[in-house]
């Protein structure tokens, strides 16, 4: 693997313009209003023992992008002396005085960057430290020549009791690079020499045979900060890389492994797992993602329903279930999933094409729907209501949110009992085919575009769940593919999801006034004006409601829809009783 960066001409410049202000700050000690006053560079400056007064380097996630031929768009600008919010504002002052107007610099930026000038740098942002969002340093952002910058100062940390939260302090390129969580993410991009610094010694060599290792120790680093524990596990599903023994053993053996496991239970907030691993089911490679998980014995930590409830499990029937998962079918279904998804044969085209339509929320559903499938029988009674316990997880566990989240995965869930092992023969009834399916088709938990569910989605994770038996030979699975098959067809055949969208041609106030019934009945009239819009779809759509109408006095007259002794509210109430 090449060492050198190629950079675009913007990112030659942004290097040039970041060179020239440290080079002005040392040789004419600026001064800036912070704060209310007027301060020098020299009375901000932290003292370094680099003969440059400031040093900018290029750090993380650009460095390992640009080796790797990625496109990344953010720099992240560490600065040797001073705080992101101070530099950012000797840029600006740089960026407006006579050294920078004067420079060759500039007459090359007004030649090749006609659009871009002192005015074009954006305003400044100062986003304070949130340690809870692992922002544990105040930084100041700010756009120039079209880029983000993040600009934060070298730092070094220091870890206290059971927090994972550091006291943070100036630091060296080294003790900076030596509290990342990867060595693949330490690399310096050094401004003024236009070099790599792998101040790890093993950031480069890593990058290139695919290791994911940390800085230092694995016991040490994650003792200090739990969390990166899962972002070792992200960017190895990110990259398709190999985590380095060394933590494999240290999470998996050993007199530290308990001890990191409740460190990351009890330290990390449920909103950063959410984060963490909404990344990873979103990333390239969600199964290795949850492989990694299930190797390094994280499971359960990660998706059983944080304590207490995890105490709380039981089954539909009541029965207390041990707070423990068997992942291995769901990771059987990300393994038949991404078949799937490789193979173009097992699907039908258009059955594919749909799950085009909107297909990072359906990928993403999906994956979710996949990795919770070892709580699919398991339930805790929340208000007295039996709820689903990957619902709690979603919720509690994983802090993500309802509508993007919890209610679409549910849904998932509830359509798979609705539907597994579709064949047609078992819907029907006294209503059509057609109608039978077209009003499953509408239930809510199949189709909610505000949600982006959809049979294709839904039909397909049920299926995932019914071809887990066969994952070890697909080819024995023919008949569920063709159950699932023929369902999908058909459905398209008679435009079902269409139908599923469609608004009643009679409304409720006309159901009470052509049926001269009690509005209660509303609710249990309406299925037979959908089944007869989906029977009757030949008819022009001026004609459908009187049409419609007719019918339904008919068969009201005849006694069917609701029968004669159930139409009168005092039976209902009644009945509720």
């Amino acid at each position: 693997m090449s060492t050198r960066i190629q950079l675009s001409p913007v990112e030659s410049t942004i290097c040039s313009l970041l060179d020239h202000t440290c080079r002005w700050i040392g040789a004419t000690d600026p001064a800036i209003e912070l704060d209310g006053a007027v301060r020098r560079f020299s009375e901000l400056r932290h003292a370094t023992e680099s003969e440059i007064a400031c040093e900018a380097r290029i750090a993380g996630g650009w460095v390992r992008d640009k080796l790797l031929h990625k496109a990344s768009h953010d720099l992240d600008v560490s600065l040797s002396s001073v705080t992101g919010h101070v530099f950012a504002l000797l840029l600006r002052e740089y960026l407006y005085s006579d050294a920078y107007r004067n420079s060759p610099l500039a007459q090359q930026v007004a030649e090749h960057m006609p659009d871009s000038s002192a005015e074009s740098m954006s305003g400044i942002g100062r986003i304070a430290a949130n340690p809870e969002q692992s922002k544990n340093l105040e930084t100041a952002t700010a756009r120039v020549f079209g880029v983000d910058l993040d600009f934060v100062n070298l730092r070094k940390e220091a870890y206290e009791g059971d927090s994972r939260i550091p006291t943070m302090s100036f630091g060296t390129p080294k003790e900076d690079a030596e509290r990342r969580d990867i060595t693949i993410n330490s690399l310096f991009y050094n401004v003024h020499t236009r070099e790599i610094e792998d101040w790890t010694q093993f950031g480069l060599d890593d990058l290139a045979k695919g290791i994911v290792r940390t800085p230092l120790e694995p016991a040490e680093t994650f003792s200090d900060d739990p969390l990166r524990i899962l972002r070792c596990i992200r960017f190895a599903s990110r990259f398709g890389y190999r985590i380095h023994d060394d933590i494999v053993a240290c999470l998996t053996g050993g007199d530290d492994r308990d001890r990191l496991r409740a460190d990351l239970s009890r330290k990390v907030s449920r909103e950063r797992f959410g984060i963490e691993i909404d990344k990873m089911i979103q990333g390239p490679d969600p199964l290795h993602a949850l492989q990694l998980i299930s190797e390094l014995g994280l499971y359960d930590i990660v998706f059983l329903p944080p304590p207490p409830s995890d105490e709380q499990l039981i089954t539909s029937d009541g029965v207390h279930v041990p707070p423990s998962l068997d992942e291995s079918a769901a990771l059987a279904a990300g393994r038949i999933f991404n078949e799937i998804v490789r193979d173009d044969t097992y699907l039908p085209s258009d059955w594919r094409e749909a799950l085009q339509t909107n297909h990072d929320e359906v990928r993403r559903y999906l994956w979710f729907a996949i990795a919770l499938i070892p709580l699919r029988k398991m339930h805790i009674k929340v208000n007295k209501t039996l709820t689903w316990a990957g619902a709690i997880t979603i919720s509690n566990g994983l802090k993500l949110g309802t509508k993007n989240t919890r209610k679409p995965v549910n849904s998932y869930y509830d359509a798979a009992n609705l539907l597994s092992r579709p064949l047609l023969d078992r819907f029907r009834g006294e209503l059509s085919l057609a109608a039978t399916i077209g009003l499953l088709v509408r239930s809510p938990d199949i189709t909610q575009p505000s949600q982006y569910v959809s049979l294709a989605g839904v039909l397909l994770f049920s299926m995932l769940l019914d071809l887990v038996p066969y994952a070890d030979k697909l080819s024995a699975a023919g008949s569920v593919f063709d159950e699932y098959t023929a369902f999908w067809r058909f459905a398209q055949e008679h435009k079902l999801e269409q139908h599923a969208l469609e608004k009643p041609v009679v409304d409720g106030k006309r159901i009470v006034a052509v049926l001269q019934c009690e509005p209660i009945l509303i609710r249990a009239v309406q299925p037979f004006v959908y089944a007869w819009q989906i029977d009757n779809a030949a008819v022009p759509a001026d004609q459908q409601r009187e049409e419609c109408e007719k019918w339904l006095a008919s068969e009201w007259e005849a006694g069917r829809i609701v029968p004669p002794e159930e139409r009168s509210t005092d039976t209902k109430r009644r009945r509720g009783n």
